[in-house]
């Protein structure tokens, strides 16, 4: 019997990356795992847990984990300032025009 090799990822997903509103999602979960690992990150050098981020922020252990899984669809501005401020961090944000001027 003839051994059939199964299509690679890329080529499964060829077909959605022309899409322009599928690579938008892409990118902007991509963007959002940044911020998500970044907070986790500061959390772990701090050595905190998140109890005890959750506690410095005034929110519960679960909303945290939330975050941290990706699972918080809410997160505001201002909860992800305050995040940054109980982590001694600092945000920095750059705004920019992703189309070229006409």
């Amino acid at each position: 019997m003839k051994q059939m090799k199964a299509p690679s990822h890329r080529f499964l997903m060829k077909g959605y990356f022309k899409n322009k509103k599928f690579r938008e999602k892409i990118r902007a979960g991509v963007q959002r795992l940044k911020v998500i690992s970044q907070i986790i990150e500061l959390r772990e050098k701090l050595d905190l847990t998140q109890s005890e981020l959750a506690a410095r922020i005034g929110v519960s252990q679960p909303f945290i984990a939330r975050i941290e899984n990706d699972e918080a669809s809410n997160l505001s501005l201002e909860t992800l300032f305050k995040l940054v401020d109980a982590l001694h961090g600092e945000i920095e944000i750059r705004i920019r025009s992703v189309k070229k001027a006409a």
